[in-house]
């Protein structure tokens, strides 16, 4: 089928991908890579994301974090680019008492959906990783997570739909209906159409303002602003990902393999508001410092903000809406780049007629499109 994917990140292109396998795809976006994609931490970590009654949300984390190895591997393949896969696993961290039961309730969720975990003592904590406040209350570590770096992963991305032509149009789109259909998208530049047999909508926060979409799933996603720093450090300072409560502030410090570190990142109900603010950084900086004082030590290199794209339950919106030839892969929040995979595959099932990975059953858009008015 000639289908046509609205949204260039992380999401849109996995799902290109995956679907030029078999179809012909174009993927529509002004800014292809360069929206939440591009700021992300590329944290493939769904335990530091588990909270209670968000079961479907964690499952759906842990199935897509199985598919990455095989996933970066075949992206790497076909790119000839390393989007560097770490598995050094999270330690998750509770630097006050407080801090420390809040790491506590979350690790007794990991352990009713059977995720490896293992407490460690301020000594192993500290042997662990020496740069370690060694005044933390928690540490707990997490050997199955995994990370990547984002902006080589889009690279990847990239250059791996280049090989199957995939073609690419640098334009904002709506979709286009007729007759209660989906037959392709408009562009905004010039309104010209591009056919299609079939229209996906990955477009991040964008998805609010597209055209064609049913408003019931327009009004179930919501920009979350996120302030993130990159630094960088002379020596290796962590080798894991260490995700923190800090006085009930969550923070996380990601290294990379180049020295980089990424540190973030606030959540701020503010609109399409994407300043970076004094306060955002100075509560990230507070927070990381208290937990990895050597940070300190850093060059701050980078300030972002991007908005993350939420929905009434944190949970994304993948699969076919109430229009026909209209599938949707959108609100993903804080984990685009975790459940880039599963969606992709989720998205290639509804596309071919084949029964999707039951993990993304939950994430069926049918939930909230006839619930959000």
């Amino acid at each position: 089928m000639r289908v046509a994917v609205i949204g260039g990140g992380v999401v849109g292109l996995s799902i290109a991908w995956t679907l030029s396998r078999d179809h012909t795809v174009t993927v529509l976006d002004p800014q292809p890579g360069r929206g939440a994609s591009f700021a992300a931490a590329g944290m493939l970590a769904p335990a530091g994301e588990a909270w209670y009654g968000e079961d479907d949300l964690l499952r759906a984390g842990l199935d897509s974090l199985g598919r990455w190895p095989e996933f970066a591997a075949d992206v790497a393949a076909a790119s000839g680019v390393d989007p560097w896969l770490r598995r050094e696993g999270t330690l998750l961290v509770g630097a006050t008492e407080d801090d420390a039961a809040d790491v506590d309730r979350v690790v007794t969720l990991l352990e009713t959906h059977a995720v490896p975990t293992r407490r460690l003592a301020r000594r192993e904590a500290r042997a662990a990783e020496p740069a370690l406040a060694p005044g933390v209350r928690r540490t707990v570590e997490v050997p199955g997570d995994l990370s990547v770096h984002n902006r080589r992963l889009i690279d990847a991305l990239g250059a791996a739909c280049a090989t199957r032509d995939v073609r690419t149009v640098g334009a904002a789109a709506d979709v286009d209906i007729d007759a209660g259909r989906a037959v392709g998208v408009r562009l905004r530049t010039d309104r010209s159409r591009v056919t299609a047999d079939l229209v996906v909508v990955a477009a991040g926060c964008g998805l609010a303002g597209v055209g064609g979409v049913p408003g019931g799933i327009r009004d179930a996603v919501r920009p979350v602003k996120g302030q993130i720093l990159r630094l960088r450090s002379s020596y290796p300072l962590v080798t894991r990902t260490v995700r923190a409560r800090v006085d009930g502030f969550p923070v996380y410090v990601v290294p990379r393999r180049d020295g980089e570190i990424v540190l973030g990142a606030t959540t701020e109900e503010q609109g399409y508001d994407q300043r970076v603010t004094v306060d955002g950084v100075h509560d990230l900086l507070r927070a990381g410092i208290a937990v990895v004082p050597g940070l300190r030590e850093c060059a701050l290199t980078e300030t972002l903000a991007r908005l993350r794209p939420g929905t009434p339950d944190n949970a994304p919106l993948v699969g076919p809406t109430s229009t026909e030839g209209l599938v949707v892969a959108g609100g993903h929040y804080r984990g685009g780049v975790l459940l880039a995979p599963l969606t992709a595959a989720a998205v290639e099932a509804y596309v071919d007629g084949s029964v999707p990975p039951a993990a993304a059953s939950a994430l069926h858009p049918a939930r909230l499109e006839g619930a959000v008015r």
